[in-house]
Formats: C-alpha cells, structure tokens, sequence
C-alpha cells in the first residue's frame, strides 16, 4: 500500500513539472498592458505620420491591440530630434514605437543625428515606395522635359519644396535630377519643411514651385485633381499607379526607392521585442493592411529582424558615399 502511495506521489511530481514549462511559458508571454504611443518625427501630413496612423489604424482594427494607441508628432532634424529623445529619455521603453525611413539614414550619414541604428532597437521595414516630383495642377511644366528645360536655362528659377532638411532624402532626390542634367546639384533651390504636409501646402500655396515628396504623401491630393506628378523616381511604373511616368522613361536616370519602417528604444526586453515582430508581422499579411497599402501606393517589401538591421546599417554606408558624390560631406 505504501508503494502504491509512493507510485501516487511520483506520478503527480512529474506531472507537475511536465505542465510547469508552459506555466513558465505563460507568465513570460509579453503584450501590452496600458496605452502605446507612436512617435512620428515631423509634422502631421508626411510620410512618417502616415506610417503611424496608418499602421495604429490597422493594428486596432484587427484587434490585434487592444489598448489605446496615439500618435505624437515629434519633428525636428529628418528624425534627429526624434532618436535623441527615444535613445536619452525612453531608453526600455516597450510601449513605444517610431516611425523611420531613408531620411533618418541621411540624418545619420551627414552626422546630422548623434545616434544610428546601433543605439536604437531597428523592428521592421513595412513596405517600400518611391519618390516623385511633383507640381500643381495648374503649373506650366507639364511633363518632367519642361522642368529639365527650366532648370537648363536657370537652375535657380526652380524652387523645389520637401518634408526634410538639407541633405536629407527630399532634398537627396533634387540634388540627384541636378546631378542627371548636368548640373551642379547644390545650385538647385530646395526649401526644407518639417514634413511632407508642410511641403504639400508650400506647393500648393504657390511659394514654391515644384515638390520633391513621395507617391503618398501626395495621393489624396493627386486623387482631388489639384497635383500633377511629373513623374515617379522607380525602375518600372508603379503597380497602385500605372498611370504616372517613371523619370527613367523620360530620359532622366533617377531612381530614388524609399523604405518605410519602425524602429523601437533601445534595451527593450526580448519577450517585447518578440511579440512587436510577430504583431507587425502579422499586420502587413492582413488584408486591413493590404487595403491601406495599396490605397498609399506602397510596394508590399518587408524586412524583420538581422536582415532589417543588416539592411539599414549597410544603407548607412552607401549613403555616406553617396553624399560625398553630390558634395554635401568632404
């Protein structure tokens, strides 16, 4: 009877630890428990506002989070001002995500920014698209030929409007047409904004000329009928848009490819990073998100992980050559 007992006894203990490791599991299990925030490092209305508002819109409507999500506008510097604040002052911080692209590489390559990607958490590139150029409706340069021919006779007779600062990506875009036609590409005019909705209005304003944004950024605009895109800097017209001319096609070889992305603080806890990987994964398969996506025009390009992390940190080094071609580094 003792032995039986015994038997009882050594049956439950080793139950118990069979079952212990997905209790274990469980209680390591990380997801949100209060409201998360999305940094957009400019102004409303660009890019990297779209990112976040378009990306919280769809994580809520999936209910794939649950809590609260808001969006704070953070601009200042092509992102600069955005990673300080996330590297000195959220530093752990797991309920924070920012949005991020090519232009916060400029920041970095131009040492405009004070950290890299090596100080920050890099989470994911959520889609790609290109830049453009684009004007008002009304202008007289119907084709990207009559803006070379401008710029040909006087390249200062041209200002271009962007959502970044100087040497930045928008501004990156202008130098290389400059840089296509001949030009000195730092005679061409460019007036940086803190975003792309800030350029928009400047344009649309008539304070200047032509913008140098992304496809969308100005899709609403386009769609209204008060923006005519001269054409689109990719290799081959854009599936969401064939109907826009490619710069190559006109005779101008500029390809100018922009990734949109997020990056996190830095030192979150793994289990964080983890479920945000697996989160965001799953947004950009939902068809919530594919909707959205094509709406904006973005190509359906995702890196997670190393291969984001590889991507952006050789896109560093590329760029920094890249900047002492055009003259903006010695």
């Amino acid at each position: 009877m003792k032995t039986r007992s015994y038997f009882v006894v050594i049956l439950v203990v080793a139950a118990s630890l069979i079952l212990l490791p997905s209790r274990w599991e469980q209680a390591a299990a990380w997801e949100p428990d209060e409201a998360v925030e999305f940094i957009a490092p400019a102004n409303p209305g660009g890019g990297w506002d779209t990112i976040c508002r378009t990306s919280a819109r769809v994580l809520q409507k999936t209910g794939a989070i649950t809590k609260p999500i808001y969006v704070a506008n953070m601009p200042g510097g092509s992102g600069s001002v955005a990673i300080a604040y996330v590297v000195e002052k959220r530093k752990g911080d797991d309920h924070l995500l920012v949005a991020a692209s090519n232009s916060v590489t400029f920041s970095m390559a131009i040492k405009r920014a004070l950290y890299t990607y090596d100080e920050v958490t890099p989470l994911a590139q959520i889609a790609s698209e290109y830049g453009a150029y684009v004007v008002r409706a009304d202008s007289p340069y119907k084709t990207l030929g009559d803006l070379v021919d401008a710029l040909q006779a006087d390249p200062k007779s041209v200002s271009f409007s962007g959502g970044s600062a100087p040497g930045s990506m928008d501004h990156i875009k202008v130098a290389l047409l400059g840089k296509a036609i001949g030009k000195n590409p730092l005679e061409l005019v460019y007036v940086p904004f803190q975003g792309g909705g800030e350029a928009l209005a400047s344009l649309l304003g008539g304070h200047t000329k032509v913008a140098s944004l992304d496809v969308s950024e100005v899709a609403g605009q386009l769609e209204a009928g008060k923006v005519r895109i001269l054409a689109v800097l990719s290799e081959d017209r854009l599936s969401g848009f064939p109907e826009l001319p490619t710069a190559r096609e006109q005779g101008i070889d500029v390809i100018f490819p922009v990734w949109r992305g997020l990056y996190m603080a830095p030192d979150v806890p793994q289990p964080a990073v983890e479920f945000w990987t697996k989160t965001i994964k799953e947004m950009v398969a939902s068809p919530e998100w594919d909707q959205e996506r094509q709406k904006l025009g973005w190509e359906p390009v995702v890196r997670f992980g190393d291969e984001f992390k590889q991507y952006v940190n050789q896109e560093l080094t590329g760029y920094q050559t890249l900047l002492k071609q055009l003259g903006f580094l010695k």
